[in-house]
């Protein structure tokens, strides 16, 4: 006597319906994931990029353009914040790429609907911010962009995933 089992019956473990992703939750774990393999790779080229960044100040300001005063002190504040960076380079990148990963790491354990994955992801959110106030202090906020970039994407996110917590279930 032979049995017609489909596909579907032997990949059905438990006996139960694999349940779709919500589109929310879906959304914002894609998003957490290209965004951190982005940071994973700015994190990585970090000392090219203030190098490169050091040299375009003081291209500028060695070029003999007229600049605004406003210009001449932003330039200088920039170049203070590059210069206590590459201070503290070693220590910032690793606590990168450990907050990093536990993005990634939360935003996996969301989507196979994990409750723990949250606070992993959460963790990861918020570490760098103490971490980076510890090591720099206020410094590494020089301009709007640097808030939006360094506070408040992330702050975004943990709101976003708080709204989504509902649909994590195991």
């Amino acid at each position: 006597m032979t049995t017609n089992n489909t596909s579907a019956e032997h990949l059905d473990f438990a006996g139960q319906e694999k349940q779709k992703l919500p589109s929310g939750l879906n959304v914002l774990t894609v998003l957490t994931i290209v965004g951190c393999s982005i940071f994973g790779l700015f994190t990585l080229f970090t000392p090219m990029i203030l190098k490169f960044s050091l040299s375009m100040i003081e291209k500028a300001t060695s070029s003999g353009a007229e600049l605004t005063p406003k210009q001449l002190a932003d330039m200088e504040k920039s170049k203070a914040a590059i210069e206590l960076s590459k201070q503290h380079m070693v220590p910032m990148m690793i606590v990168g790429i450990i907050c990093i990963a536990l993005c990634f790491l939360g935003a996996l354990w969301m989507r196979k609907r994990k409750k723990d994955g949250y606070w992993i992801y959460v963790a990861g959110e918020i570490a760098p911010l103490i971490a980076g106030l510890l090591i720099m202090g206020t410094a590494q906020y020089t301009s709007v962009w640097s808030v939006i970039f360094g506070v408040g994407i992330p702050a975004l996110f943990v709101v976003l995933y708080t709204m989504q917590r509902k649909h994590l279930v195991n």
